[in-house]
């Protein structure tokens, strides 16, 4: 055999071994978008499997599934059930006690700021009255005498509540939804993926890390900052999302337990752990704290991260871990 003939041998060997290498390891790749959980929930995976479409649609039946359960404004819903009777004892759901147990930390951790009892005095805020008023302050205070975590008693098979409370998961629900829908991806074979829903992101596998943005807490149309993220969830809480205006002050969604009145001088929260379910309880709890405080929080943990923005002296300010320079934080101020 010639030396040429050697030569072209080991290139035909090069070609098919590489066309084996790629057939071996062809990916697929699919990404769908419903309105679920108040918002676009958009997931998108990568596999190995050809037949995604179908499953990330029982991604979506999971989230659905669990909406059904857990939306407090639909009267069918377990929630709904358990805020509208009275009766104080109540079967327990695996999911339930799971978002307890975060609640249960987030009000010790904010002593008592956040807190999932908050339901009756959050109504009485009409957010999307196109004339919005003020509460009656005396009716805040009527109100206030139901809520209180520490009121609540709970094990996996039951709950007891008193009469007149009522629950609102609004600020775990959606991350606790995500994490399990992660899962789920990754059981059913995913490499790669995400869920997303604009304010919470779930991320996993190893794809260059994207860039993820935060919304100017201003000017709804642009971006305060942006950081890459990869293996990881983030979660932002912001007085933009749910809000009125009355003679110049903004009146936002994110209710302080203790005033039945909503933060003030917090614009935005953005979180980022591991844990989808934790960023988006501690994006709201970190909220209700003083941002120097909320930083000391984070600041004992290098395994989490956060940025703040918040106003001083009438303008925006920002507060951010240390380990927000490895995620490559850009700033827009």
């Amino acid at each position: 055999m010639s030396k040429k003939e050697i030569v072209s041998l080991i290139i035909l060997v090069l070609v098919i071994g590489y066309g084996a290498y790629k057939y071996i390891t062809r990916e697929y790749s699919d990404t769908q978008s419903r309105y679920l959980l108040d918002a676009i929930v958009e997931i998108s995976g990568s596999s190995a499997n050809k037949n995604l479409s179908a499953r990330i649609a029982n991604i979506f039946e999971l989230i659905a599934e669990f909406e059904k359960n857990y939306n407090e404004f639909a009267e069918d819903s377990y929630i709904s059930r358990i805020n509208n009777s009275d009766e104080e004892e109540f079967d327990m759901q695996p999911e339930l006690y799971d978002m307890l147990v975060i609640a249960d930390s987030l009000y010790k951790l904010t002593d008592g700021a956040f807190d999932i009892t908050i339901k009756p005095v959050w109504e009485l805020w009409d957010f999307q009255s196109e004339n919005p008023e003020l509460p009656d302050a005396k009716l805040i205070q009527e109100k206030l005498q139901f809520v209180g975590f520490d009121k609540l008693k709970y094990d996996q098979e039951k709950l007891y509540k008193p009469k007149g409370m009522q629950l609102s998961l609004g600020a775990i629900a959606k991350g606790y939804i995500f994490e399990k829908a992660q899962k789920q991806m990754q059981d059913k074979g995913f490499t790669r993926g995400y869920v997303d829903s604009r304010s919470s992101i779930t991320l996993f596998g190893d794809k260059v890390p994207p860039i993820i943005y935060i919304t100017h807490p201003r000017k709804p149309d642009a971006t305060i900052a942006h950081f890459r993220l990869q293996n990881l969830a983030v979660s932002t809480s912001g007085d933009y999302q749910q809000y009125f205006e009355l003679e110049g002050k903004r009146y936002h969604h994110i209710i302080n337990a203790h005033t039945g009145y909503p933060v003030e001088a917090v614009y935005s929260v953005t979180f980022i752990c591991d844990s989808p379910a934790w960023a988006d309880g501690l994006s709201t709890a970190l909220f209700l704290m003083p941002p120097e405080q909320a930083m000391d929080y984070v600041a004992a943990d290098p395994n989490i991260n956060c940025v703040i923005y918040y106003e001083a002296e009438g303008e925006i300010k920002s507060l951010k871990s240390a380990g927000m320079q490895a995620l490559e934080l850009k700033e827009e101020l």
